[in-house]
């Protein structure tokens, strides 16, 4: 531990720099200052602990250094050490919370005992600091391991002797606890900062934690399939179904703002805790029923109409229409046909099932050769994937569609869309300023991403990406070459925030740095 003293008299600061023997009380480092201006010098240099500091002192005294100290370095103990009675220094150093005011003349005993006192309190704070932290990462660790044993329950991997400890404490509900069990949902994002999966599970918790406060009730989140999550609330008295919807329904409406994305809860009627692997399997099935991906709060399986036939009457109309080349007709009447569906509330597993199977049906009977025609048209491991995921929701349903009808009005061979790099091009000098995503483009344009991306790199020789990055460089040392306008400036034009970035990426395409070329340009002049 290290201590100032500081004192105009230089026989005094050095009496007591040797006059006491420092390390028997815990000081390890001692300094002497003969002014303010020098203690402060040291103190942003050392890691000061104590002080002993006279009053009265040319310039700036004791009171006013004191007073900065605690300003700037609030955690330094400071001992006054003063031969002047006079009150009003003793009102001010305890109005600064000084350790201890000492008159002289003191003996070396009595000021060895002070600092013995600021130093015991000083060990004592940090050890009590120490105690705190290790408590608060027990805590966290202590959350952790609730989280983890509560989701390995509910799929069937338990540690017994683990998880039944953590029952004994009350960490976890009692097996005939009745407890809620919440499946939550992300459907989309609707902004382009997207969440850590820890991060926001723990922030849905302490969302959901504020919520029922009032009820005193434990709320439990944990990160089951991301985009996916599970919460666990239980308590001594538990709110009713209805009123549970009702705060699930301001939870919902709370995380869709706060997160800017939409998410769906799923939650059935409260269940023992030693249920919770059954009720949680019956969420998932809820979850996975929910194929038009729309947010709100579900408290039961989505009803459906039975009276309402979910099968495409359509099929050999839409198969007529793919023979006679009419595809795009296709496309826009499955699309309402899907919509029809979602609006009535047909729409579940079972019904996207069958659409799935209708389509493509009907784009069989249009082939000419079936079976070839379906190898042809699923033929990478990207359009393969299309195929495997037409039936997760109505969205990879319509994607599918897109595809399908697409390559069926082209016979399969990839012919580029009329204008369609002209299109790109002025897409992107008309964004310029911007951050110039793929799926941007691809949007406008009416694209499907990795069709746009696969036709223009054969078209072009280059990846869209490496494309917008060259016209953007070439935009770059335009602006350079004709006018005055500052390097960051310049940037920020072709939409570069980070400076590094487009210095990066300018010298890569052009081989010398924007600064380079400015300098050359002025030495031409």
């Amino acid at each position: 531990m290290k201590l100032l003293i500081v004192d105009d008299q230089y026989r005094v600061a050095e009496g007591l720099q040797w006059g006491i023997n420092w390390q028997t009380i815990g000081v390890d480092q001692v300094y002497t200052a003969l002014s303010a201006y020098q203690a402060k010098d040291i103190i942003q240099q050392e890691e000061i602990k104590i002080i002993l500091c006279d009053i009265e002192m040319p310039g700036e005294n004791g009171i006013e250094l004191i007073r900065w100290v605690k300003r700037h370095y609030p955690h330094i103990s400071c001992i006054v050490l003063t031969a002047h009675a006079d009150f009003s220094y003793a009102q001010e150093a305890l109005k600064l919370a000084c350790t201890d005011y000492i008159l002289q003349p003191a003996s070396y005993p009595v000021i060895e005992e002070s600092v013995r006192r600021a130093v015991q309190e000083l060990c004592a704070t940090a050890k009590k600091k120490e105690l705190e932290q290790m408590g608060d990462e027990y805590k966290k660790q202590e959350k952790n391991l609730i989280r983890n044993s509560i989701r390995n329950y509910l799929t069937g991997v338990v540690s017994s002797s683990q998880f039944f400890k953590l029952q004994e404490k009350g960490k976890v509900p009692a097996m005939e606890q009745t407890v809620y069990l919440l499946l939550i949902q992300i459907i989309r994002w609707n902004s382009t900062e997207v969440w850590q999966p820890r991060l926001l599970s723990d922030t849905m918790e302490n969302i959901a934690a504020e919520t029922f406060e009032q009820n005193h009730l434990q709320v439990i989140s944990f990160v089951s399939d991301y985009p996916c999550f599970g919460m666990v609330i239980w308590g001594d008295i538990l709110p009713d179904e209805d009123t549970m919807d009702c705060r699930l329904q301001f939870i919902n409406s709370f995380y869709q703002q706060f997160f800017k994305c939409e998410t769906a809860i799923y939650m059935v009627t409260p269940s023992p805790f030693q249920d919770l692997e059954k009720t949680w399997h019956n969420l998932i099935n809820y979850r996975d029923d929910n194929v038009s991906l729309s947010n709100g709060v579900y408290t039961g399986p989505r009803k459906t109409d039975k009276g309402i036939s979910s099968r495409v009457p359509e099929v050999r109309r839409w198969s007529g229409l793919l023979k006679e080349g009419h595809a795009q007709a296709v496309a826009e009447d499955a699309g309402k046909c899907l919509d029809r569906l979602v609006e009535s509330g047909v729409m579940n597993r079972n019904t996207l099932r069958e659409f799935y199977q209708d389509f493509l049906q009907a784009v069989y009977y249009a082939s000419q050769n079936g079976e070839g025609f379906f190898k042809k048209l699923f033929s990478t491991e990207e359009e393969f994937q299309l195929y495997l995921d037409g039936m997760r929701s109505v969205e990879h349903m319509k994607a599918l569609i897109g595809y399908v009808v697409r390559r069926f009005d082209q016979n399969l061979e990839e012919t580029v869309p009329e204008d369609l790099i002209e299109k790109v091009v002025n897409y992107i000098t008309d964004h310029m300023e911007e951050q110039i995503m793929r799926d941007d483009i691809a949007h406008h344009i009416h694209l499907n991403p990795d069709y746009l991306t696969r036709i223009f790199k054969r078209e072009t020789g280059m990846t869209l990406k490496e494309f917008i990055i060259k016209t953007k460089m070439k935009e770059a040392q335009m602006l350079i070459e004709s006018t005055r306008l500052p390097i960051s400036l310049i940037a920020a034009k072709v939409g570069y925030t980070n400076f590094s970035h487009f210095s990066y990426s300018y010298k890569k395409i052009m081989g010398i740095t924007p600064q380079e070329k400015r300098r050359g340009e002025a030495e031409e002049e």
